[in-house]
């Protein structure tokens, strides 16, 4: 980021000089926004050349760098930080907008109410030929953007429900069932989904206008279909075939070292990296759901390093086999006991998923384990 950084220093409007004509694609979120990134760019390759912030340089910084460096490619993919989301915007003139979800953040010490006023007001400055596309299944990201000129709504989900509670209208208390909310005060509802997955046969497919798309993707559980509907709603706007953007979509296999299996003899380790409580709950739910087995690896990162882990369902893995590694391995285990899991502890990462039996293993990290495994599995030392 910084070579960005510098030219911002230089001119401070640089980012629409670098940004250009491109036809860009910006995503947002608390969570998911490096998967679903990497799944757009992968999903409007057909309609040409796209340039993206791969190395997940979110920021203006980041994004100018990512751009400076290709000035050819007619199309962008960018990831983008929650707050950075209007000058990017002002800067990139995009012509859709992917929002995933909101949720507090722990490390970044900005709220979650200035978050979603920041969202609402770049909804409302973002150009008539640009598209939101939203999680309707989170009230926030609903509210956020209603205020958008153009707006289509794709089942996103929202495992994690305890920073919606109160509708940020009017102050009510939301009511939540199992596919849908509302509140009582204002009125407001989820909104009927353009987009949303449904299963197939022993896979996922994307319903949109009647049209049902087959898609597959390797992160396994519900998030990966969903990210791929997010990715096929963008390439839709941009006016790609759906059928080639679910192919391109089906050829990503891993996301800076996130969910690529890693072989461990008769084993496979498959990494996921958390930072909040959403974060754990949709890894939580993939291990649920897949019914695959769970190693947890937390690593210090400052005196907030497992709060995050103490308001997650954990309860769900209940009376189930869950290995825990790190240096904070044992307040993580204490996490665990708490909510009733069966918990064995690994001195290193290899022995940790050698304590379930062979095949695929979840391995749900925080940031700085996610960084160390990864790095450790990619250099081959295993």
């Amino acid at each position: 980021m910084i070579g960005g950084r510098l030219a911002l220093r230089v001119d401070p409007q640089v980012l629409r000089a670098v940004a250009g004509d491109r036809r860009t694609v910006l995503v947002t979120g608390t969570n998911g926004k490096s998967t679903v990134t990497a799944l757009v760019a992968a999903a409007i390759t057909p309609g040409g050349a796209v340039v993206s912030n791969t190395t997940g340089a979110n920021m203006t910084d980041g994004i100018v760098t990512a751009l400076s460096a290709d000035r050819t490619s007619e199309l962008a993919a960018l990831e983008v930080d929650e707050v950075y989301l209007e000058p990017v915007a002002r800067g990139t003139r995009p012509k859709a907008v992917v929002v995933l979800n909101s949720s507090r953040e722990y490390t970044r010490g900005v709220s979650l109410k200035s978050t979603l006023e920041h969202w609402r007001r770049t909804a409302a400055a973002l150009p008539d030929d640009c598209v939101a596309i939203v999680n309707v299944d989170d009230p926030l990201v609903s509210w956020a953007f209603e205020t958008a000129p153009r707006r289509i709504g794709v089942s996103g989900g929202l495992y994690w429900r305890g920073d919606a509670l109160i509708c940020p209208a009017c102050g009510s208390v939301q009511d939540f069932t199992d596919h849908s909310w509302s509140c009582p005060g204002c009125q407001r509802s989820r909104p009927e989904p353009d987009w949303k997955v449904v299963p197939d046969g022993d896979g996922w497919a994307v319903e949109h206008q009647g049209r049902r798309t087959g898609i597959e993707v390797t992160v396994p559980g519900r998030t990966g279909p969903v990210g791929g509907a997010f990715a096929l709603a963008a390439a839709d706007a941009l006016g790609v075939d759906v059928s080639a953007a679910a192919q391109r979509v089906s050829a990503v296999a891993d996301v800076d070292g996130r969910y690529a299996p890693y072989p461990l003899g008769d084993h496979a380790a498959r990494l996921l990296m958390l930072k909040n409580p959403a974060g754990w709950a949709e890894a939580i739910d993939v291990a649920v759901t897949t019914d695959r087995p769970l190693v947890v690896a937390v690593d210090p990162f400052g005196p907030k390093d497992t709060a995050t882990m103490w308001e997650a369902p954990f309860q769900r893995l209940a009376g189930r086999r869950v290995a825990v590694t790190g240096g904070r391995a044992a307040d993580a285990a204490a996490v665990l006991d708490a909510a009733g899991v069966e918990v064995v502890e690994g001195a290193d990462i290899e022995s940790a998923v050698r304590t379930h039996a062979p095949g695929e293993v979840i391995v749900a990290c925080n940031y700085p384990a996610f960084r160390r495994i990864s790095k450790h599995f990619r250099g081959g030392s295993h």
